[in-house]
């Protein structure tokens, strides 16, 4: 269905504050393009987004109980809790839980939380420091994706946002974060268009600290055009990841 004229240069006009409100925050202490580069990252290793969304979530009792649905984060872009589906082999029957991170352990096997069958009303998902409970009536329909609390995002707010660099350029998106093994965002990786070479980049993300909100559909990079040029395409196959 085509949108009125009317309705498509409000959805323009508000794109273009989005980006600008990005912009004129990048100017911050940001790491320059050439003084950046993967070997650090590639020596630590760590978890991508892709793989910890689709771990297997084993309980207390070492049974594969359910997956990953997503992953909540503070404005330190640390991990501070996981959205888990688990049931199945339960007589409850499926459902989510909110595990809060230190509670979680993260192994070749997958990603171990202390839920079993008596404990698992403990892990509601509408704990108030990560979730609001705003309107309680949607439940049904918000299931994994809750709205977060203050200063809280989901790893689904940024995973296939729209990339762009300086005043709006577009120029991919969105395609993976890479994690360390405690839970600390590394990088935002980037699969860029055509017209920049189609390859897959890696960046710092600065997140709020760069007037970023997960409400935004697209996510500014703090570079000009011209920075890109210092990018270099970042290779998995050189990532130590968990489960890749």
């Amino acid at each position: 269905m085509k949108l009125p004229q009317s309705v498509s240069i409000l959805a323009l006009a508000i794109a273009s504050v989005t980006v600008s409100a990005q912009a004129e925050t990048n100017t911050g202490n940001v790491t320059a393009i050439s003084e950046w580069n993967y070997d650090t990252i590639y020596e630590e290793g760590g978890m991508t987004a892709d793989s910890l969304m689709d771990a297997e979530v084993i309980s207390a009792d070492d049974e594969e109980i359910g997956s990953v649905e997503n992953i909540l984060l503070n404005d330190k872009n640390q991990i501070v809790a996981v959205i888990a589906q688990v049931g199945g082999l339960w007589d409850i029957g499926d459902t989510h839980v909110l595990v809060p991170w230190e509670e979680v352990e993260v192994s070749e096997d997958g990603v171990s939380i202390p839920v079993h069958e008596d404990n698992v009303d403990n892990y509601g998902l509408f704990e108030e420091e990560y979730v609001t409970k705003d309107d309680l009536s949607y439940v049904s329909q918000i299931d994994d994706d809750p709205t977060a609390g203050f200063r809280i995002w989901k790893l689904t707010d940024l995973l296939d946002d729209y990339a762009s660099v300086g005043e709006g350029t577009g120029y991919g998106y969105v395609d993976n974060v890479l994690f360390t093994e405690d839970g600390e965002v590394q990088a935002v990786v980037v699969e860029a268009d055509s017209a920049y070479g189609g390859d897959t980049y890696a960046y710092p993300f600065y997140g709020f600290g760069s007037g970023w909100d997960p409400s935004y559909a697209t996510y500014t990079l703090p570079y000009d055009e011209a920075d890109l040029d210092d990018a270099t395409a970042f290779d998995y196959d050189e990532y130590d990841g968990l489960w890749d």
